[in-house]
Formats: structure tokens, sequence, C-alpha cells
């Protein structure tokens, strides 16, 4: 849960920098609660992005690392996440950043959609903001002025930051890609949340800008229809939808669609790039025109009380660590502060954690989806696999055999012989093609098993009785998934 304090393992101060809490741990960095702490009694909340230690001599994920603190350093917009500096000390590489008071949207999303406190209004103007601040990143200079092409390449609603004053702040650049980057991504390697991945992201091709707004699309997909787009999907299906641009359309999951929001979500999830909107600043202005069009006016204080009654509690138990943690910080040496256990709080600020999609809207807790709301189902669920038809046909086969065998003893018929130029029509009448079931969630074969040729004289070894008149059986496999 939100807010959740667990005890963890003591941590040194880095140099000005002294921690009062872990906020999250991913497979790269650990990120902190610190005060940074000055002449004067001066102190200052931040929050720092430390490599794990195990990874600082490796060369691969140090120059990742400091490519992330690179870009960071040279972003300065207010919807996104201000770094203050990169810090090394004793070969510990630091990113420190400003400290939001808040939570991910991810989160937001989930706790007011359950209160009923979320309208569509309102995330349209949190993707205005995250759509200002993405363009703020795309046309990013390098000093003389050459475009550094960055890709956020991580755009989600985990990624997007609401602060309990409404601000709206894009975090965690850990991924994103720039021409001056010094790390170069393997091959086979796909870096992002496949869930918000566009086609050509998921597959290792080139990307730019314009992956980043399919993800937001995305985003505005699941605000109009209530729920995650891949809901219940496994990576496998989500890969082959992409791979043929059957991209799920807006207009068959979502009631009373706006025509302006119907065709910036059409557009923004173009299967290919170019059919896309260019910039980020044109696809905001879209948006701009349906709040306009509507004289709809999203307050952005409101909205940020909104979130802060919302997690009032995790809120309280944030605040209790902090004053705690504070008063033992100017009570205590530094040796003496160290030895104590620092606190965990379990609460996404900037973690630059992936957390896997799990198929619903509410991925972060209970399901919220909408009433009725039909599942998308992946081609291959409509579609019999070549791997299906082989596992079927293998059964079909062997019970033909069984069945073939019991009837041949029940009517005293000796084994035949094989034959190297005997015709195997049993198994050529099995694989004739079948077309798809129109349900999507279970498939049923039938298959007739065809009466057997007359054996000849010489393979007979007693008289044959005279065969019943009862018509061959017919099977029927069913396979539900």
């Amino acid at each position: 849960m939100l807010g959740e304090v667990t005890a963890a393992i003591a941590q040194k101060s880095f140099g000005k920098y002294r921690p009062i809490a872990e906020l999250g741990r991913g497979g790269m960095a650990t990120v902190y609660l610190a005060a940074a702490t000055g002449p004067a009694g001066f102190s200052k909340l931040v929050v720092f992005k430390q490599l794990q230690a195990e990874l600082a001599n490796d060369p691969e994920f140090r120059d990742m690392f400091l490519d992330e603190a690179r870009l960071a350093a040279r972003l300065n917009h207010p919807h996104i996440v201000q770094t203050y500096e990169v810090a090394d000390d004793d070969g510990q590489f630091l990113i420190v950043m400003e400290y939001l008071e808040g939570q991910p949207f991810s989160s937001v999303r989930l706790r007011l959609q359950k209160e009923n406190r979320l309208d569509v209004a309102d995330q349209v103007r949190v993707l205005v903001d995250l759509l200002d601040g993405l363009h703020a990143a795309h046309e990013l200079k390098d000093y003389d002025g050459t475009p550094l092409n960055v890709v956020h390449r991580d755009v989600s609603p985990h990624n997007v930051f609401v602060t309990y004053t409404g601000d709206v702040k894009v975090v965690d650049f850990g991924i994103a890609k720039a021409t001056t980057s010094s790390s170069k991504t393997r091959t086979g390697i796909i870096k992002g949340k496949l869930s918000y991945m566009a086609p050509e992201q998921a597959f290792g091709r080139a990307i730019d800008r314009r992956a980043d707004l399919f993800a937001v699309g995305i985003m505005l997909w699941e605000a109009l229809c209530k729920r995650r787009m891949w809901k219940n999907m496994p990576d496998q299906g989500i890969m082959h939808v992409l791979s043929t641009g059957e991209i799920p359309r807006v207009q068959e999951f979502a009631a009373d669609l706006d025509p302006i929001l119907e065709r910036v979500c059409v557009r923004s999830l173009a299967a290919h790039a170019e059919d896309r909107y260019a910039t980020a600043l044109e696809m905001r202005a879209e948006l701009l025109s349906y709040l306009e069009a509507h004289q709809l006016r999203p307050d952005p204080r409101e909205f940020g009380e909104r979130v802060g009654l919302a997690f009032a509690k995790e809120r309280t138990k944030i605040q209790a660590v902090i004053e705690a943690q504070m008063r033992l910080a100017s009570t205590l040496s530094e040796t003496a502060y160290a030895a104590n256990a620092l606190p965990q709080i379990d609460v996404l600020v900037v973690t630059g954690t992936n957390a896997p999609h799990t198929g619903s809207y509410a991925s972060e807790g209970s399901a919220t989806h909408a009433s009725g709301a039909r599942p998308i189902v992946a081609p291959e669920q409509k579609k019999r696999l070549p791997i299906v038809l082989i596992v079927v046909v293998a059964i079909i086969v062997l019970v033909t055999v069984v069945v073939l065998v019991m009837k041949g003893d029940k009517l005293g018929v000796a084994p035949v012989a094989s034959s190297p130029t005997a015709p195997h029509d049993t198994a050529s009448a099995i694989v004739a093609p079948v077309p798809p079931t129109a349900s999507p969630s279970a498939t049923a074969i039938t298959t007739a098993i065809p009466s057997t040729a007359k054996p000849k004289p010489q393979q007979i070894a007693k008289p044959i009785a005279k065969p019943s008149a009862t018509p061959a059986p017919t099977l029927d496999i069913r396979m539900t998934r």
C-alpha cells in the first residue's frame, strides 16, 4: 500500500545529502528522500537517485546512468522534474532532483476513479501538461544548436507525477534516448513498458518523438474507455496485435465519444508513425481545442486538493517519517545517525522502476472497469495457431488409431501389414483447414473418422464378420483458453 513504512538497512550520508528514507529500488538504482544541509542550519528536502553499488564499476550501466544525468541536467521546464546536480561521492554517482509532494498519475487515476471523482476533462488537462513537457524534451538542443532528438521511451501513467498543488511533471528519463548518448541499446533489448509502447519501439526499429505520442494516445484511450487497453492480454498477444497494426478502436469501447477526442485518439494511435501527429505541441493544441469547444477549464489547484484528500492517510504517514528523521538528524552525530535503520516508504516518487502491466485499468489495485466492457482479444485468440493445429491433429490421429484398433478387435480383424505405398487418407482428412469460430474464448473442432477401406483377402487371417450398420463415431474435441 502507498505510504507503508518499513525498516531498511542503515545508510550513510553522501556529501551534504543525508538520507531520510528509501523511496524506491529498481534494477539499476535506488531512490532516497534526503535533506540537503548547509551553513546556519540550512536544510532542504531533495530526492536523489543512486546507482547500485554492484553496478558502479560496470561501464555499460555507469554510462547509462550518466547519460540520464547529463540529459536530466539539461531539461528545465515547469512540467519536467527539475534536476539540481550530479554528484560523485567516492565513486558513488548521484542524480539530485527536486522533491515532489504528490502521487504518480497511475495511482491518482486508480484512487479517484474508484471514488468516481475523476472525469475526462481532468485527465485531458493532465495530458495537455504532459505533452507540454514532452515537447520541451523533444525540442532540446545541444549548446551549439544541434537537435538532440530526445525520445523519452517510457511515457506512461507511472512516469507522470501529480503534486498536491495540481502540478504535472514528467519524470524518469532513465531510458531516454538522445543523439549524445554514449550507451547503446543491445540488439534484442527492448526498453520501456510494452503496454504503452509504439509498434516500431516494440520491434526494435528506429524511433523518434512520435513513439512518445503513441504512448500518450494510449493514456487518452484509457481515459475515454475507463479501462486498460491491453486488459488481461499477455505480452505475446500485445506484440501480435502491434505487428498486425490492429490497434483497438476507441469507438468500440467508449460511450458518448466526443468527435474531437475520437480524432485525437485515432491519429495518435496510428500504426505507422508518419500517420501520427508530427509533434507533441500539435497534439496538445487539439486537446486544448476540445476543452475550449466545451468551455471546460479544469482548475489545477482544485485537482491537486482533490488528490491530496484522496491520499490524506499516505501523506500523513510520510510527513511523520520526515519529521521523525529530521529530529534524529539534528540531535545525532553523522556516525550515530548512519547506525540507525533507514525507513522505507513504499511510494513511487521518482523511482525509475518499470512496473509491469497487469492488464486492467486498475493495475495497481482492484479493478475499476467500465460496466459491460468487453475484452480485447488478440488475433491469435481468434485464429488457431499452427502449434495448436499440430497438437489437435496429433490428438485426433492418436484417438483414431485407438478407435480403429478397438473396432478391429471387435470385428475380429487381424492387424493390417503396413505398406510403404499406402496413401494416408485419414491424416489428410484431419488436417484440412477449419475456419475460426465466432467465439474468441473457445474453439471447437469436430472431425469425422472416415470408414476404413475394405481389407485385401490375403491380409485376412479369418473370416470377417458382417460389419455393423452403426455409423463411424464422431469426435468432438474442445479447447478453451
